[in-house]
């Protein structure tokens, strides 16, 4: 069954439009983000999670940042930038699905941290996802230049932003997909393939079924795509992490049953 086209963005990312129930789980939709002054800040998600507990409060992450300093940053300003950026981008509250089952999965796996938390920025951060396209349209080995990073925020936003900061975002984004493994290379960034781990097709195929993406089209979701998966790996992703006990997937030709006991708890509620 495939989504309905009423629910997704006709934008050539394919992210769905705004629901009340989407914004609650934690995605986000108004023009602005964190990119326009951070990368994903991968290094300090990292950080902060590897110092606070899965289970604890928002207060704590709060807390982690400002009063213990695990971000090792010099000011207090400093420390009030890095957690309202890492806000915008995570949320940082468990009571937040989105982040909620990113922390899950973080705990299973760690090192499957860059491919969670690009998922999860890319549904918080609009700037970002902005540039997608420049990125999806790359081949493996094509060298993807600030320009057209900078040309995406512009043809998503036209006339929204000065060409000082479209190329801001466009310096931030070139490094959050570095970051994630989209891309690689300091001076020249060169497109490449994105090695993916249970975890993350489990997070993709989780985010893909909460935004209307069902039976075999969540193999086709923007969370697959966004990891370079084409459906028949997205499928054999699937079947890894069912192996991994991640999710339930059941599969006879194309009848797909898909479900997921671990992140049931972030799975919204039936309209």
């Amino acid at each position: 069954m495939n989504a309905p086209t009423s629910s997704i963005d006709s934008a050539s990312t394919g992210f769905p439009c705004k629901t009340d129930a989407l914004e609650q789980f934690g995605m986000k939709f108004s023009p602005g983000g964190a990119h326009i002054s951070r990368t994903m800040m991968l290094a300090e998600l990292e950080a902060l999670l590897s110092a606070v507990p899965m289970r604890s409060e928002a207060a704590e992450y709060r807390d982690a940042i400002l009063v213990r300093n695990v971000l090792g940053k010099t000011t207090d300003s400093t420390r009030q930038k890095s957690l309202r950026h890492l806000r915008e981008l995570y949320a940082l509250d468990e009571r937040t699905p989105i982040f909620g089952a990113l922390r899950k999965l973080y705990e299973i796996d760690p090192a499957s941290l860059p491919q969670l938390a690009v998922q999860v920025a890319w549904a918080r951060d609009p700037l970002f996802r902005s540039t997608t396209p420049a990125i999806m349209d790359a081949a493996v080995g094509d060298v993807v230049s600030p320009g057209a990073l900078a040309e995406a925020v512009e043809v998503a936003f036209p006339d929204h932003y000065s060409e000082l900061n479209r190329n801001k975002v466009a310096r931030n984004a070139a490094s959050s997909w570095t970051q994630s493994g989209h891309l690689v290379g300091r001076a020249g960034k060169v497109r490449r393939h994105v090695s993916v781990t249970p975890a993350a097709g489990a997070l993709a195929l989780f985010l893909g079924n909460v935004a209307g993406f069902y039976g075999s089209s969540v193999f086709s979701s923007p969370w697959c795509r966004l990891l370079d998966l084409s459906a028949d790996r997205a499928k054999s992703i699937g079947s890894e992490a069912h192996r991994a006990s991640l999710l339930n997937l059941r599969a006879v030709g194309d009848v797909v049953e898909i479900t997921f006991p671990m992140l049931a708890e972030f799975q919204p509620l039936p309209a």
